[in-house]
């Protein structure tokens, strides 16, 4: 009967032990998924404005608008080109954007 209850005993304190890790490492998994949340929308944050600064350069009479003709012209430039791959975009589908 004492070896039962040695055994009950220490079962319920790895269970109780146990519980803690487990609710430990379910709080640490939930701000890890906020933060890789947090760290995705930074990221596209910070391309949006890499493409909005590409297109601005772009826009060579800085109408706020950009043809065809002027985006065309800016690929032209090799350093030009080299960003928009950079920016994993595919520069011989660039006429799409305006069809």
């Amino acid at each position: 009967v004492f070896v039962f209850y040695v055994f009950a005993m220490h079962f319920g304190v790895l269970n109780v032990v146990i519980g803690a890790f487990v609710a430990t490492a379910a709080e640490v998994a939930s701000k890890d998924r906020d933060s890789l949340v947090k760290s995705e929308i930074r990221q596209k944050e910070a391309y949006i404005r890499r493409i909005k600064t590409f297109f601005r350069e772009a826009d060579i009479d800085n109408s706020g608008t950009l043809t065809w003709e002027e985006l065309y012209s800016y690929l032209k430039n090799d350093k030009a080109k080299a960003y928009f791959n950079a920016m994993d975009l595919d520069i011989s589908q660039a006429h799409v954007l305006f069809d």
